[in-house]
C-alpha cells in the first residue's frame, strides 16, 4: 500500500507539513496537525519565559515537547549518559574498548574545501540572490520614508503596532492597507533566504536522490522554490493592495512590481518542475463533498 503523505500520524501530526509554509502559525490551517505550530501558539508566553530565563532546562523542556518525548524520557536519557560515561571510564581502565579516534579526520580535504567556495560563488552569484538583496532594498526605500505618514493615518507598518491603534481609526480600508504591508513586511527576508536555500539544494546536488531510488521532483530545493513562488504571487497581491488603496504611489512602485515579476519568471526557469512539488497538507487532493 503506497504512503499516504498526508496523513496524520499516530498523534495526529501530518510528518513534514511545516517544511514548506510561511511560518504564520498563528493563521494556519494546520496549526493543530503540525508539531512545530502545536507548540508555537500553545507556548508562546511559555517560549518568551524560557529564553529570557535563559535556564536550559526550560529550552530542553520545549525542545522535548516539539519532538513529542515526555521530560521523563529526556531525564532517563540524561541518567543513561551519565552511567554509560561512567563505565565507559571503568572500561579504559581495565582494559574496555577503545576508539582511536583522530579530530583531523572531520576535516575537509583540499577538494571539498575548492568545491565548496566553488558552491559559494556561484550561490553569490546566481540572479535569484542578487534579485532577492535588491528587493529587500527596494521595500525599505520605499517604506522607510513613509513609515511615519503611514503610521500616523492609523496603518499598521508593523503588527505589534495593533494595540495602540484607536478604534476610530480601524476603517476597512486601513484594516486592508495594514494587512498588505504587514504581508509584504514579512515576506521581504523570507523570499531571498528562500531562493537561496533552494539555489544552494540545487547547486549542492550530486545526484544521491536517484541513488537512494527517491523521486528527484520531491527534492527539499524543488519544494523550497514553489514556496518561493507562493511569496511572489502574495507580495504582488499585497502590492496591488497598496497602489489600489494609495493611488498617488502607483508610480513608485513600477520598479519593485518588475523585480517580483523577474523574480518569479527566474524561478520558473531555474525550478521548471518547483509546482509539481507535492507538499504534505498543503498540497492533498480536494476531497469530494458530502452528499
Amino acid at each position: 500500500m503506497e504512503h499516504d503523505i498526508h496523513a496524520p500520524d499516530a498523534q495526529g501530526f501530518i510528518p513534514g507539513v511545516y517544511n514548506y509554509c510561511d511560518r504564520r502559525c498563528e493563521r494556519c490551517r494546520f496549526v493543530r496537525q503540525c508539531r512545530v505550530g502545536a507548540v508555537d501558539v500553545d507556548d508562546v508566553g511559555e517560549a518568551e519565559d524560557a529564553v529570557v530565563s535563559g535556564r536550559p532546562e526550560d529550552l530542553r523542556e520545549r525542545l522535548m515537547k516539539l519532538m513529542n518525548r515526555p521530560p521523563s524520557e529526556a531525564e532517563d536519557e540524561d541518567e543513561d549518559d551519565e552511567v554509560d560515561t561512567e563505565e565507559e571510564d571503568d572500561g579504559d581502565a581495565g582494559g574496555g574498548l577503545d576508539f582511536d579516534f583522530d579530530p583531523a579526520d572531520m576535516e575537509p580535504t583540499a577538494e571539498e574545501l575548492r568545491e565548496e567556495e566553488k558552491a559559494r560563488q556561484a550561490l553569490k552569484a546566481h540572479p535569484l540572490s542578487n534579485m532577492g538583496m535588491a528587493y529587500m532594498d527596494l521595500v525599505d526605500e520605499w517604506l522607510d520614508p513613509r513609515e511615519e505618514m503611514l503610521t500616523a493615518k492609523g496603518i499598521l507598518v508593523h503588527r505589534q503596532q495593533e494595540l495602540s491603534m484607536a478604534a476610530a481609526m480601524r476603517t476597512p480600508e486601513i484594516l486592508v492597507l495594514s494587512e498588505a504591508l504587514d504581508e509584504i513586511g514579512w515576506f521581504k527576508t523570507m523570499l531571498h533566504v528562500k531562493c537561496q536555500r533552494a539555489i544552494r539544494g540545487k547547486l549542492e546536488d550530486t545526484g544521491w536522490m536517484k541513488a537512494m531510488d527517491m523521486d528527484p521532483l520531491q527534492s527539499d530545493w524543488n519544494g523550497t522554490a514553489k514556496l518561493c513562488l507562493e511569496i511572489v504571487q502574495r507580495s504582488v497581491a499585497a502590492w496591488e493592495t497598496v497602489a489600489e488603496l494609495m493611488p498617488e504611489e502607483a508610480e513608485h512602485l513600477v520598479a519593485i512590481n518588475e523585480l517580483l515579476r523577474r523574480v518569479d519568471e527566474e524561478l520558473r526557469k531555474e525550478f521548471p518542475d518547483a509546482q509539481r512539488f507535492i507538499r504534505a497538507g498543503w498540497d492533498a487532493p480536494d476531497q469530494p463533498s458530502a452528499r
